[in-house]
């Protein structure tokens, strides 16, 4: 091996180093944001479900389904867990409702949208 390939080889090795940390980096600083898109589903699809089997839904409810949903990459030991479902229930109904998924039924209650 020649000096120009050796120095070649580190150079391809910093440089592909140089790429994995930066793509780590951006990884670890949109984790927050994909962790509550993830528990935002994670809720959402829970309501869905019980929403197909009973028909409607109110806040209270979703604050009972939602209770203890945890979240979390498979590759970091981060994760997001809904301790007080009351509090995330009025983010989870508008979730819902901004993607379409439920609409007002009245009365405080929700159903899925036709």
């Amino acid at each position: 091996m020649s000096t120009g390939q050796i120095i070649l080889g580190i150079a391809l090795f910093a440089v592909a180093a140089a790429i994995l940390y930066a793509w780590g980096l951006k990884k670890s600083l949109d984790q927050q944001e994909d962790l509550e898109r993830s528990l935002m589903s994670a809720c959402g699809s829970r309501v869905v479900k019980h929403l197909k089997k009973h028909g409607t839904v109110t806040k209270a409810e979703v604050a009972e389904l939602i209770d203890g949903i945890t979240v979390g990459p498979f590759w970091s030991r981060q994760k997001v867990r809904v301790q007080d479902g009351k509090k995330v229930a009025g983010q989870v109904i508008d979730f819902l409702l901004d993607q379409q998924y439920i609409e007002p039924a009245g009365g405080g209650s929700y159903r899925l949208k036709k």
